[in-house]
């Protein structure tokens, strides 16, 4: 009996400490579960703030959701777009719940056609200006204010000399002597020439003789008129114009000076250099006054080695033009009848349009 009673005391003892043993898993698991309960009230709670995993009038999932991917409600016409091109194009309606919400795609979006210049504008449309000049382009008249000084024979220089003034200036003179090359040219000049009020230069001296050199190839004769100021090289320009047709407005200004060139910086060879580029450009600028003035080279060299103004009736008795304009000269351009031209157009293409009918009726 006692070695019952040791034996069952032993067994007594081992489960107490099996017991005890096993009291800190229970306690643990107790805790893990809590926590997965406060978890999924937590996630129930946000996915119901967020409007993710349930739709609205239904009820919330009990247990956690995850977000599904985004899905993308296509229009009635995919014009042959698939699902992630819709996406990259972002067109389409996204349906994530986040109210994040597209807008339908429309037939007129994807059209060629709205594109088209002949359509109105619109905030979704374009139109480009045609630049029409001297061509009687059908269905409407030159549309802007620079061609309708180009297809009156106008050159009109109203800047400094940059290089892209230069470039329009030569593709008018082109395109005139093009058009008609008996009728003359008038070029009308507003321009402190390549260098600005201050002596800076922002041209080449090549600007101006660019622009003579092409005045003398083509064939049209050349009117010049000086409006405001002409300035440097610029004056040159005005003096080039054909003898007897070289005007002035009664206000505008005349200014010869010598061309410049901005603070230089580099080895001695290469600022030899530009000073030898500075000498032939003055020698070509004196050269060309002397021309067209009538006076000679050492009178101009001294006259033009420093700025000199000149007024109109000074211009005229220096050589520079050749007449002071007055409000009631005229100046003898053609004038065009743009609404007459219009009409004829319109009625030459709507017999064009009857004619062809006929033709496929006869057919």
């Amino acid at each position: 009996m006692e070695a019952a009673a040791c034996t069952s005391g032993r067994l007594g003892a081992g489960a107490a400490l099996a017991h005890r043993c096993q009291r800190p898993s229970a306690q643990a698991a107790l805790a893990t579960a809590r926590q997965l309960r406060r978890a999924r009230r937590g996630a129930q709670a946000v996915v119901a703030s967020m409007g993710l995993g349930f739709h609205v009038g239904q009820p919330a999932p009990s247990g956690l959701v995850a977000p599904q991917e985004p899905q993308l409600l296509l229009p009635e016409h995919d014009y042959g777009l698939s699902v992630k091109q819709m996406q990259v194009l972002g067109l389409g309606n996204d349906a994530t719940g986040f109210g994040a919400r597209l807008p339908e795609v429309k037939a007129e979006a994807l059209r060629a056609k709205a594109f088209y210049v002949g359509d109105n504008v619109t905030e979704t449309k374009r139109q480009v200006a045609r630049m029409a000049v001297d061509t009687k382009a059908p269905g409407q008249a030159p549309p802007d204010l620079p061609s309708l000084l180009l297809d009156g024979r106008i050159c009109y220089i109203g800047m400094a000399l940059v290089p892209a003034v230069t470039e329009l200036v030569i593709s008018e003179l082109l395109w005139l002597n093009y058009s008609a090359p008996d009728k003359p040219v008038y070029v009308y000049i507003n321009s402190t020439g390549s260098q600005t009020m201050q002596g800076e230069a922002v041209g080449f001296e090549t600007e101006a003789t660019a622009i003579m050199d092409t005045m003398a190839y083509i064939r049209p004769d050349i009117y010049t008129l000086v409006i405001g100021q002409a300035f440097g090289n610029a004056a040159m320009i005005l003096a080039s114009g054909k003898k007897g047709y070289r005007y002035a407005l009664p206000n505008s200004r005349i200014m010869t000076c010598p061309p410049r060139m901005n603070r230089s910086f580099g080895t001695t060879s290469n600022v030899m250099i530009k000073a030898n580029e500075l000498e032939n450009a003055t020698q070509t600028y004196v050269d060309f006054m002397s021309r067209f003035t009538g006076r000679d080279k050492e009178q101009v060299r001294k006259d033009v080695g420093r700025n000199r103004y000149f007024t109109p009736e000074q211009a005229v008795e220096y050589g520079i033009i050749d007449k002071v304009m007055q409000p009631s000269d005229a100046v003898a351009i053609e004038r065009r009848d743009y609404e007459g031209m219009l009409r004829a157009s319109q009625s030459q293409g709507r017999g064009a349009r009857s004619g062809g009918a006929m033709a496929g009726a006869d057919a």
